[in-house]
């Protein structure tokens, strides 16, 4: 994983964007705001699990392994197409969660 902050930028840009888009889809998530703040704390939260760096859950980090050579003659561009997927999954889980949970209230 980049030892700088450009990796949890890349995975926080990419659970913005699944999280606004699945959060959307479900018509929830407290607004544009509250669903690009949900995606990006869930696409950091997975790229935190499946990091060797952070709690390295064997699981986590053995799927996201899948997608870590994409780009097999750059490991640096492979990297943070790695990071933006991995930030896009989680940002989409916790999108449709929120979007599923989080309703405006109607009287």
């Amino acid at each position: 994983m980049d030892p700088t902050i450009l990796a949890y930028v890349v995975q926080a840009v990419g659970g913005a964007i699944a999280g606004n888009i699945l959060g959307a889809v479900t018509r929830g998530g407290g607004g544009i705001a509250g669903r690009t703040i949900i995606g990006a704390i869930g696409g950091v939260a997975l790229g935190y699990i499946a990091s060797p760096d952070g709690a390295n859950v064997a699981a986590v980090s053995g799927v996201a392994a899948n997608w870590a050579n994409l780009m097999p003659d750059d490991a640096t561009l492979s990297g943070h197409i790695s990071n933006a997927v991995t930030g896009g999954i989680g940002g989409a889980v916790l999108g449709l969660i929120g979007g599923l949970l989080i309703r405006e209230r109607h009287h």
